[in-house]
């Protein structure tokens, strides 16, 4: 078969439940010349097997020997992709039909020096419930807003050329969160980022999941604490309110997750001069919440 214009990519682990419904969006696209390769990443769960209700010649089922985790699924997607762009979608996430049609649009439009395109998402709950998720409208190279948290969010909102992945590497697989983010970070260091402002993406939304990352404080601030060490001479070279933005972000992530040390890790790299009355008042706040849940943690 000629090689498609967009690959799918979809890291899949422990998802039997809703690995059908995300792939057929991704198959029912207006835009239909794709493939579709999914990544199991050793789920012992049926995730392969519920697949074999899908019979669509697009769709390349690979699997793991062993567990190693989202990004380095999508690494052997991306070795194993033929498309001139990539777009990443989660095993439990759902694209509405028109996405990557105006996705590659976007790209197209903005030209060769933009490398990567998002779009908003709405979350969804196991009740049904849709609530709205981030609608950002940043666009454009080294994005001050995306030192300053993740702003696209999840990485079924992402498409991307392939030359971009060549240029900058794959999603790092040693991340144990934020893998999205730093991601998006390294694409924008080179590349422009351009938007489609509509919800094209639902993203799964279930706290009760332990098998997700955000389920786990450990990883959720050891992500963080890679990507702050990455960015932070970055972040010190912004006007002081912007970098302020930026170290609010990371100090109110540290101390929801009890991380004393990170909140502390923050504010020493926080230089005096750049303090207002209202950072210090911020930074003892946080570091008082992250305190008092880690002594809930304790006598949990």
């Amino acid at each position: 078969m000629p090689d498609p214009r967009v690959s799918v990519l979809v890291p899949a682990y422990k998802r039997a439940d809703t690995i059908v419904a995300a792939v057929r969006s991704a198959l029912d696209q207006t835009w239909t010349d794709l493939e579709v390769i999914v990544v199991d990443d050793h789920s012992e769960d049926g995730t392969a097997e519920a697949l074999a209700s899908i019979d669509d010649p697009r769709l390349t089922l690979l699997t793991h020997d062993s567990n190693q985790g989202g990004n380095a699924a999508r690494r052997t997607a991306i070795r194993a992709s033929r498309g001139e762009f990539l777009a990443f979608l989660d095993a439990d996430d759902l694209w509405l039909p028109t996405k990557l049609e105006k996705q590659v649009r976007s790209l197209e439009e903005a030209g060769p020096g933009a490398g990567l395109c998002y779009t908003w998402y709405d979350l969804r709950y196991p009740d049904g419930r849709l609530e709205p998720g981030r609608r950002p409208t940043a666009e454009g190279l080294r994005l001050t807003e995306l030192l300053q948290g993740n702003l696209i969010g999840t990485f079924s909102c992402v498409l991307v050329r392939r030359e971009v992945v060549d240029t900058v590497g794959v999603p790092d697989p040693t991340l144990r969160s934020c893998q999205d983010w730093e991601f998006y970070l390294r694409v924008n260091e080179a590349y422009g980022i351009t938007s489609v402002p509509e919800v094209l993406v639902h993203y799964w939304r279930d706290d009760s999941d332990a098998d997700r990352i955000s389920a786990s404080a450990e990883k959720v601030v050891a992500g963080h604490q890679e990507v702050y060490a990455r960015i932070v001479e970055k972040l010190d070279a912004l006007p002081p309110r912007e970098a302020s933005v930026g170290r609010r972000y990371f100090l109110e992530t540290f101390a929801n997750h009890a991380s004393l040390p990170g909140v502390a890790s923050v504010a020493a790299d926080t230089r005096l001069r750049d303090l207002t009355a209202t950072d210090i008042r911020f930074i003892v706040r946080m570091a008082m919440r992250a305190a008092r849940k880690s002594a809930q943690a304790l006598r949990r």
